[in-house]
């Protein structure tokens, strides 16, 4: 699958890059397998991991470390940008990165990630210690974080597709409101039914989970350079700018303002 990669960051334990997945393809990749310990972490899009006959959503949620020489493939789920920043150990350093596993990350962590990224970027954040500071990050955050998927069977697959079309209706430019009946009706099952196995799959409410897409879609938008907050508000679904400031706040602990100055910088 053809790819753009831009180095971030490389130490004696870690090597940090930013890929941007070009294939404007929805078919499943060839098998691929890494060597060393891989940690795949969001940024815009959405794209979905099959091994070892199971399915991992990469959505702007979720975080996912790969195994060591275990083929896996990958497809593209929506029709947008998609591009994930890449955190590999390098020989010999696998304890640097957490064992295989998905994990659905915070809104605080989303933008914590985002901010350490950006640093790194514009070479503000100088890590000459062998790559701890962002070792220590990542650690620190997944250990807060919920793990994406738990179990198998008919539920799973019922919250599989619930997430599917979430993040497919958050992420379309102009995407028609939608409700939570809407997404158990995709899920072809009850919305109360839907509900429970979510939370046992997943951890988190559907409304908890709608919540972590929008704001990381938000971030995606301010760091793209977003001006206008209303706008904004309006196609994630808020009934306001003031509204979605709120959330902001409440979540992040800055304002929609902020982020932007910052991830702009």
């Amino acid at each position: 699958m053809p790819q753009d990669r831009t180095l971030l960051q490389r130490t004696a334990t870690l090597k940090v890059e930013r890929v941007v997945l070009r294939s404007p393809s929805t078919q499943w990749s060839p098998s691929y397998e890494v060597e060393t310990r891989r940690l795949v972490l969001p940024a815009s899009g959405a794209t979905e991991f099959r091994m070892a006959g199971q399915s991992v959503l990469l959505d702007g949620v979720t975080a996912l470390c790969l195994p060591t020489r275990q083929p896996y493939q990958m497809k593209p789920c929506v029709d947008a940008a998609r591009s994930s920043i890449v955190v590999s150990a390098q020989p010999g350093t696998d304890h640097a990165l957490p064992p295989p596993d998905a994990w659905l990350l915070t809104p605080r962590a989303l933008w914590r990630l985002r901010r350490h990224w950006r640093a790194l970027a514009s070479g503000r954040e100088r890590d000459e210690s062998g790559g701890e500071l962002t070792q220590a990050l990542l650690q620190g955050l997944l250990t807060r974080a919920t793990r994406a998927m738990r179990g198998e069977g008919r539920s799973a697959a019922a919250v599989q597709r619930a997430r599917h079309f979430m993040v497919a209706h958050t992420a379309a430019a102009g995407a028609m409101p939608w409700t939570l009946d809407d997404v158990a009706d995709a899920a072809c099952s009850s919305p109360f039914h839907l509900a429970r196995c979510f939370r046992q799959h997943t951890g988190l409410s559907l409304h908890a989970y709608r919540q972590r897409l929008r704001l990381a879609a938000a971030l995606q938008r301010l760091e793209d350079g977003e001006r206008d907050l209303a706008a904004l508000a309006h196609e994630l679904g808020y009934s306001s700018q003031s509204h979605l400031g709120a959330v902001f706040v409440r979540e992040l602990g800055i304002t929609p303002g902020q982020a932007r100055r910052e991830l702009a910088a």
